[in-house]
Parts: structure tokens; C-alpha cells; sequence
């Protein structure tokens, strides 16, 4: 699958992709199954299904067997000369369930890539996040023969697996530890650092850290950076919640960290998570920032919806894609990537959601 869909205009979108894969004879007879497409195109089978409804009634399709569909006529196209490869990106986020800022930097890489004549292909899905992706790898890399990968959001295997091959590929993200690879990344370590200078500024000592336990790197360097700081400070100590990232799960971890001793200050990572902790805690009754402070490691637009306006820092998107799409493009074309990470520094941006600790903080819980 050449693209994946943006999320305006979702069906008509699908549809575009699909045409254009007919008249290009991406699919010589039938068109994969809808459990197949849906994979691909990281979308909803109603969402699919609207749009197969609308090429069957252009006569592009007709039904078949089972939930395949038959393509009606297939217009093969030549090759266009100016396309210079196949560029994969792997990450084990789900992209219907990537925020705002990923979205930026996968549509920014997508525009520049293709005004370089190369091609995108995104490969998404917790399947990435499995313990042994090493077949899994394989068979991408032997049947797309891609010229450069992007990693985002994967696990120290699949980094280790490019790493031992030395594959020309790029990290948009952190390196686990023992994994060298060339990375753009947040500068998370002096984020935790940051945020815990500024939770122990106003007294708080019992502080917890919300993340999700996905494998992913940059968590743990947060927490290492955070950990450097508050074990500093006499009195004050750090619990580490982990979730798997469901509602469910988190809900439960929760409501279990509230009924001991209760903390006085939350930094959470990822901003979907953060909606989660709020009504939580607003279900107990608890008042942020009165009885609890907030901040979140991560922005989203959305976030700028929530009352009182949050705590939170920020990676520029545009920066960050600016840099990300310029160093894929130039190990695409045969160049290399520099051997060392290239940090972006976190904008701290205040809110209402970090306050001082009064002394009902202290005997909560």
C-alpha cells in the first residue's frame, strides 16, 4: 500500500487509494479482504466498507466470494521514472490512535519523500511491539526491499535487529539501552529532570509517574532523569505506575495508588492518559491542583480543551518534522545519518494544574 489515509474526509480518502491502486495495478484480479485492507489502511471496517460501496457503484468492483471484491477493470499504468524507491516506516502505535503531533511529522515526511521521488509505506500495529519481530522483519524487508526505514514508537528488538544489520534506517524516537542507531528525539532525561525540580519546588515529596508499559525507551530515560533529582532530596520518594496502555488497566492502577498513601503530584506520560487520570480523579472527589498536581509530559491540541488549562511540555511538531523528513530524505537518496542522536528540548509550558503543597496535601490518604 503506497499511503495510508488522513484522517479528514476519511472515507473519501480510502477511496482515492483504492482507485489509485487499481490504475495502477497494485491488485491484478481481486482486492485483498477487508480484514486485510483494514490493516493496511489502519481503519475502521465501516469506514472501508462506505468507501467499497461507492467504487462498486463507479463499476470499479463487483462482489465476490466471501468478503473479497473483483476488480471490474484494471488499468495498469508505466512506472513513473522519477520514483526512486520505497521508504517503510514501522511503529507500533496504531496511526487511527496517534495524536495530533505524530500525525504532523507522518504527513510532513509523506510530502517531502514524495517530492524526492520516493514512495511511504506505513506499517503499524501492536503486532510491531511483539517480543520476537525478527521473522516478521524479515519477510518485509525481502518483499519490499525498501531503500531507508523510519522506527517510531518500537521495541529494543526491532532496534537491535536493524542495529546488528546495519540497514540504513532512522529512530524517531529514543534508543533502548545498548542500541546505537542515528535518532531524532525528545530530550526526555532533562525533562524528568526538569519536572521533578519544579513538583520539589513546591514541596511536593510524594510524587508518582503515570507511563505506560510499552517498551518503549523514552519512558525510561524520563524516569532515570527524574530519579536524579528527587533522590537528592531528603523525604522525597517516587512511585512508578505502569498501565498497558487500556483504559481498564489504568483505571485499576489508579484507584489502587489513591487508596494507600496518596501523592500529591502525578506527571503523566502520553496525552491520551492524561483524560484518563483527570476523571479518575474527579470521580474520587479529588480537586486538582488543591488536593493533587498534574503535569503532562506530552501537548495535544485537544488537551487545550481541559479546565483548568494543564501543565504540559512540548516538542515544536514543525520542528521536529523539519529535521526528521530532511535526514530521511538524505539517508533515502544513499547518504548517511549522523551517528549521534539529535536531542530537541522540551518547551515547558505552565498551567493551572501545578500548585504548591498545602498542609491538607500532606495528611490526604
Amino acid at each position: 500500500m503506497q499511503t495510508i489515509p488522513k484522517r479528514l474526509n476519511l472515507v473519501h480518502q480510502v477511496e482515492e487509494i483504492l482507485r489509485e491502486g487499481i490504475r495502477r495495478g497494485q491488485w491484478t484480479r481481486y482486492l485483498p479482504g477487508e480484514h486485510e485492507l483494514c490493516r493496511r489502511l489502519q481503519v475502521s471496517r465501516t469506514t472501508l466498507r462506505a468507501a467499497l460501496v461507492t467504487l462498486t457503484r463507479e463499476r470499479r468492483l463487483r462482489s465476490a466470494r466471501g468478503h473479497s471484491r473483483e476488480i471490474v477493470k484494471v488499468r495498469a499504468i508505466r512506472p513513473d521514472s522519477n520514483r526512486r524507491g520505497l521508504v517503510v516506516l514501522i511503529t507500533g502505535a496504531p496511526v487511527d490512535l496517534m495524536g495530533g503531533t505524530p500525525m504532523i511529522l507522518l504527513d510532513d515526511l509523506r510530502q517531502q519523500l514524495t517530492k524526492a521521488g520516493f514512495e511511504l509505506e506505513v506499517h503499524a500495529g501492536r503486532s510491531w511491539l511483539a517480543r520476537r519481530p525478527e521473522s516478521a522483519l524479515e519477510r518485509l524487508m525481502r518483499y519490499r526491499n525498501p531503500v531507508a526505514s523510519v522506527l517510531f514508537s518500537v521495541s529494543a528488538a526491532i532496534q537491535k535487529w536493524y542495529m546488528t544489520r546495519g540497514l540504513p534506517c532512522l529512530l524517531a524516537g529514543s534508543c533502548h539501552t545498548g542500541v546505537s542507531l542515528p535518532a531524532i528525539e525528545a530530550d526526555f532525561f532533562s525533562l524528568g529532570q526538569h519536572a521533578a525540580g519544579q513538583f520539589l519546588s513546591r514541596g511536593h515529596r510524594a510524587i508518582a509517574l503515570i507511563v505506560p508499559a510499552l517498551g518503549m525507551a523514552g519512558e525510561g530515560k524520563m524516569i532515570a532523569g527524574f530519579r536524579e533529582v528527587v533522590e537528592k532530596t531528603k523525604g522525597a520518594e517516587i512511585r512508578v505506575v505502569e498501565h498497558d496502555g487500556t483504559v481498564s488497566c489504568l483505571q485499576r492502577r489508579l484507584v489502587r495508588l489513591l487508596g494507600g498513601r496518596r501523592p500529591t503530584a502525578l506527571l503523566i506520560a502520553g496525552a491520551p492518559y492524561v483524560i484518563t487520570v483527570l476523571s479518575v480523579l474527579h470521580r474520587a472527589g479529588i480537586r486538582v491542583p488543591e488536593d493533587i498536581s498534574v503535569i503532562s509530559r506530552d501537548r495535544e491540541p485537544y488537551l487545550g480543551y481541559i479546565v483548568p488549562p494543564l501543565t504540559q511540555y512540548e516538542i515544536q511538531p514543525a520542528r521536529f518534522a523539519r529535521r526528521l523528513s530532511r535526514t530521511v530524505v538524505t539517508l533515502a537518496q544513499g547518504g548517511s545519518a549522523p551517528a549521534r542522536s539529535q536531542l530537541l528540548v522540551p518547551q515547558f509550558i505552565p498551567g493551572e494544574t501545578l500548585g504548591y503543597l498545602s498542609h491538607k496535601n500532606t495528611s490526604a490518604g
